[in-house]
């Protein structure tokens, strides 16, 4: 029992002695649309609509090239649509809590890193609302948040896929996809759900 503990001590102090961590604040924006489907009819997808992306993560090195990222970031998604001639654009808000995985290959000392990342997301609505042209007049409606059937339901979550490239200066440029899986609908037979395209710029600051 005492090798064992000496054993797993060592271990760890190596892998704390190892690891490195980086706060990476970044800033971006999304192209974000909303997909619905109706009981067994086929899905349809809303026009995108640009927003804003911003955040920290926490780069935690595990060990060489391997990372896990967690982070926390405010997150602007909706979309356009048009029907019967009136243009329309729903605007979510949301405050976003991913965790993700990734690998960072080096591609030598003086030409950086790529780097790839994926991992699930969690997020909480903080507002939104509806604006439409009705001949000329816009009007606006806030989106209330709940679990009724007239209210949208304020949780999402799904999955994020990242790709990356990092100067040797610690500035980096990523792409993601998120592919939202919670169902932002109360009503019965009907699924909505987010999925976005993002492009950030960023800086990683080791600590």
């Amino acid at each position: 029992m005492k090798k064992l503990s000496i054993l797993a001590a060592t271990l760890l102090a190596s892998t704390v002695g190892f690891s490195q961590i980086s706060v990476d604040p970044e800033v971006g924006v999304n192209f974000s649309n909303l997909r619905s489907k109706v009981g067994d009819e086929d899905p349809n997808t809303a026009d995108s609509k640009a927003g804003l992306r911003a955040g920290i993560g926490l780069n935690i090195d595990l060990t060489e090239g391997l990372y896990i990222r967690p982070g926390v970031y405010y997150n602007m998604l909706g979309a356009k649509d048009e029907t019967l001639g009136i243009e329309s654009a729903t605007t979510l808000h949301y405050l976003e809590i991913p965790v993700n995985l990734g690998y960072r290959y080096a591609l030598s000392e003086n030409a950086g890193n790529l780097f790839i990342e994926a991992g699930p997301y969690l997020a909480f609505a903080l507002a939104g609302n509806v604006k439409a042209d009705v001949l000329g007049v816009e009007v606006k409606d806030d989106i209330n948040f709940g679990t009724e059937s007239s209210e949208t339901n304020p949780i999402d979550w799904g999955f994020k896929f990242g790709l990356g490239y990092e100067t040797p200066w610690g500035v980096f440029i990523k792409g993601n996809y998120g592919l939202g899986m919670g169902n932002l609908s109360n009503v019965d037979d009907v699924k909505l759900t987010n999925t976005a395209w993002n492009v950030s710029l960023g800086y990683r600051i080791h600590i």
